[in-house]
Order: C-alpha cells, then sequence, then structure tokens
C-alpha cells in the first residue's frame, strides 16, 4: 500500500467549477483567522475558535509541518472569484493498511448553504479513489451538526451509524454520526462533479 502514500505526497492542486483546493501558505493567515474566530465555526470541530491572527498562524505553521514530513494535510479552500481562502479540508487520517482515508473539513460561515463544502468534499472524494488508490472514505460529525450530515449525503456518502462517545474534544465525549463510501459504490453512481 506504500503506493497510495507516495500518490498522496505533497497535496496536489485540486479545481472544481467555483474553487481551487490548495496547500496552505503563511500568506493565508488573514483568510484563515477571518473565518476561524467565529465560535459558530468552530462549535462543532475539535479546536476552539481562534482568538488571535497568531491562532491561525499557528494552524498554518503545524500544516506546513505535515507538508514537509509527508503527512496528510490540509487542503485550503480557495474562490476562484476572488482567490479568499474560505476554509479547509483534508484527510485527518489515512489507514494504508485497509486502504482507508477520514476526512474533515471546515467552512467560513458566510459561505453555508451555497453547496460549497459539497464540491470540495466530492472533488477530494474523487482524488482519493481516482489518484490516491483508497477503497473506503469516511467522515464523521457531532449528531447535532446535521448540516454537516446532509454534506455528506450530497457527497454520495452512506449514514452507518451513531457511534458513541466516538470523540473527546472541548473538554467532553461527543456522539457521532459516521458516513462512508466505498470504490465501488462511487464507481456505481458515479458521484462526481464536472471537473
Amino acid at each position: 500500500m506504500d503506493s497510495v502514500r507516495l500518490k498522496y505526497l505533497d497535496n496536489p492542486k485540486l479545481e472544481t467549477e467555483r474553487l481551487i483546493l490548495r496547500k496552505l501558505e503563511i500568506t493565508d493567515t488573514n483568510d484563515v483567522f477571518d473565518y476561524a474566530k467565529h465560535p459558530e465555526v468552530a462549535k462543532y470541530v475539535t479546536w476552539e475558535a481562534h482568538k488571535s491572527v497568531e491562532d491561525a498562524k499557528g494552524f498554518i505553521n503545524w500544516t506546513l509541518g505535515r507538508y514537509k514530513n509527508d503527512e496528510a494535510g490540509e487542503w485550503g479552500i480557495m474562490l476562484k472569484d476572488n482567490s479568499k481562502i474560505i476554509g479547509a479540508m483534508g484527510f485527518v487520517q489515512l489507514d494504508l493498511q485497509n486502504s482507508c482515508g477520514l476526512i474533515g473539513y471546515v467552512l467560513s460561515k458566510e459561505y453555508w448553504g451555497k453547496g460549497i463544502m459539497t464540491e470540495a468534499v466530492t472533488r477530494l472524494i474523487s482524488f482519493g479513489f481516482k489518484d490516491m488508490g483508497l477503497n473506503r472514505i469516511e467522515a464523521v460529525h457531532a449528531v447535532e451538526n446535521e448540516a454537516s450530515g446532509k454534506v455528506m449525503q450530497k457527497s454520495g456518502m452512506k449514514f452507518e451509524g451513531v457511534l458513541r462517545q466516538r470523540m473527546f474534544a472541548k473538554g467532553k465525549f461527543w456522539d457521532v454520526k459516521q458516513y462512508s463510501i466505498i470504490k465501488e459504490d462511487w464507481l456505481a453512481k458515479k458521484v462526481d462533479l464536472k471537473l
């Protein structure tokens, strides 16, 4: 399964109709802070809302370290219209032995409800199957965060169940809903956007 790892290196630039998914850069600090500072955006993720630009810079530096170490890293979600980073997404975990990846994502509140995250997730799923050679892609969301579940459903994922107290974040255990898509289903349904 080393081929999966080699195909993953470098977080290549990915495109959709409205978006460019690319590596984060230190020059993206203000854009990241702009979306990550809002408590509503951080409500259901594992990290706290950013309190300063330094928090955003710390996240980007951590991500740059992951790129350097060839670890699964984040893609910045950039609007083609204005070249602004409005969110981030990536493979939070890769299980190379079982050819499985867990994705996570966050998006600026200003762009909720516009289909942007579904567009980005669908593109990342396509990359995972076509280019990385994955067989299964998973995602989870806090039970209360049904909007995230809708993104997963619209991206072709199937609900698999509730994992009780599966995630520990912000001082407590969270129940999460798990979704997945396997390559066989993706090929059968041709779940893909025009790329």
